[in-house]
């Protein structure tokens, strides 16, 4: 499990710095010898998609996304553990749904042979990378659906004095 928590968690920081080090080098680059990067904009939008899909992977993973806190704080412990499955149920739906949708994407863009203008690179490796964060996510909420985690649940209430 360190494994997984360490890899949701490096490959998504991984690749913002590179689109980091790429946007600031670009940048550079133009100002300094007035020649851009070739591709860097495209590079770092499809980084960007990578990003926020294995961001997604992770965010499931720590439970850590948005919850409508008006009902979660006051609820009993059986509630909030009821709740929890159908919201992991439905997210696990939506994003199952969009991961076969961004599959078929990939096949479409890898059959059409879609290339990056300046340096010619395939666009379906980027698309395949970013399918791959939603099957992380994918995986994390159907373990999460199956064998919820309790210690997500019993958290501390709110505080009543607001």
């Amino acid at each position: 499990m360190r494994y997984l928590r360490a890899f949701l968690e490096a490959v998504p920081a991984v690749l913002l710095l590179a689109m980091a080090l790429l946007t600031s080098v670009s940048a550079a680059t133009r100002y300094l010898i007035n020649t851009p990067i070739p591709d860097e904009y495209e590079i770092s939008r499809m980084l960007l998609s990578i990003v926020i899909c294995w961001g997604m992977a992770a965010a499931f993973y720590y439970n850590d996304h948005i919850r409508l806190d008006v009902f979660w704080g006051r609820a009993s412990p059986a509630a909030k553990m009821i709740l929890s499955r159908i919201g992991t149920l439905l997210s696990l739906i939506i994003i199952g749904t969009y991961s076969v949708a961004l599959w078929l994407k990939v096949l479409d863009t890898m059959r059409s042979g879609l290339l990056t203008i300046d340096l010619g690179l395939s666009v379906w490796g980027f698309q395949f990378a970013a399918w791959l964060g939603t099957l992380a996510s994918a995986a994390v909420l159907l373990t999460q659906t199956i064998w919820p985690p309790r210690h997500f649940i019993e958290e501390q209430p709110i505080d009543q004095a607001l």
